[in-house]
């Protein structure tokens, strides 16, 4: 019932003169999600996707990320005006074959978290590594010692349903933990990962940098910030941004901190290394003028809590704060 009348009351004509950061990972098709696991926050269909863009052309102004930023520094804004700002995390390939098509198609400006070191190259991320291996293998009745190894691994459960479950626990153990696992666990069951890339290339960023897309850091690794020495850190925030800077693309010093975990000492180094700002992880729409620009919250958007118009618009509602 909340669903259905709050799609009748657009969220945009209750969020005038302020901003929503939509939070995107991947768009995919049918078929590319039976290939390999997906975690279910992870993804919208392609043409639930190109709905969205429609939707929000037409009931927001939307935003280049640099857009906000020139508004954020002039102190100025339409007060009867709903904004939006369209971001991506990761740098998935898909971005570039389906994201971006749509796009271009309707005119619109996004901008897409790289970790650069990973761009260009046939790495995958640990949960998809321990997706693959979920999938394949760790079901066999045979495999048993590693059960008994990892008992949070609950035999009868490990199926698509409960696979992001187990992902989401393994986030708590350390990179050498996780590395370890993984690594066992393909060398008992045989499995090697395909060696498909998943991520763009730098080619690819550039062909989208000459068409109203702009690239900002989400690490040099995708390492969780608050895992890491001072050190290693440091050089995470500022080697991406540096990389960024030599690479000939259209590039915006905005930070987004790996699995949305930072503390405020986190936000200080950002800031110093010459970043303008950050985002989070954190729901809401930002007001202006935002009182912290390295925390800037966003909606994570997935194909379970928007698969049409009206959750669409429920979901920006509530994570807006327009619904309790």
């Amino acid at each position: 019932m909340a669903a259905a009348y709050y799609s009748l009351n657009h969220p945009s004509a209750r969020l005038k003169g302020k901003v929503v950061l939509l939070m995107y990972h991947r768009v995919l098709t049918e078929r590319e999600l039976g290939r390999y696991y997906v975690q279910p926050g992870m993804y919208v269909h392609r043409d639930v996707f190109e709905q969205q863009i429609c939707y929000l052309k037409q009931n927001f102004r939307v935003l280049p990320f640099s857009g906000l930023m020139d508004m954020y520094d002039g102190r100025s804004y339409d007060g009867d005006q709903s904004y939006c700002v369209i971001t991506f995390d990761d740098g998935w390939l898909d971005n570039y074959i389906h994201a971006y098509p749509i796009l271009a198609k309707y005119e619109t400006p996004a901008t897409i978290f790289l970790p650069t070191s990973y761009i260009g190259t046939d790495q995958w991320f640990w949960p998809d590594k321990l997706g693959y291996v979920l999938r394949k293998g760790l079901a066999s009745p045979e495999e048993s010692a590693l059960y008994k190894k990892w008992p949070w691994i609950k035999r009868s459960k490990v199926m698509d349903d409960n696979i992001n479950s187990i992902i989401e626990y393994a986030k708590s153990l350390t990179d050498e933990a996780l590395d370890d696992m993984i690594n066992e666990a393909a060398a008992r069951l045989h499995l090697k990962f395909p060696g498909e890339r998943l991520l763009m290339n730098w080619e690819e960023i550039r062909e989208m940098s000459k068409n109203n897309i702009a690239f900002g850091s989400h690490s040099s690794n995708h390492a969780i910030l608050t895992k890491l020495p001072p050190e290693k850190m440091r050089m995470e925030i500022a080697g991406s941004l540096d990389v960024l800077g030599k690479m000939d693309v259209n590039h915006i010093p905005v930070f987004c901190y790996p699995n949305g975990s930072y503390t405020q000492e986190i936000a200080g180094q950002v800031r110093s290394c010459g970043y303008r700002a950050a985002v989070t992880t954190r729901p809401g729409a930002e007001e202006f003028l935002p009182q912290q620009l390295f925390e800037l919250k966003r909606i994570g958007i997935h194909n379970d809590i928007s698969k049409t118009i009206p959750l669409f618009n429920f979901h920006i509602s509530r994570q807006s704060g327009l619904l309790p």
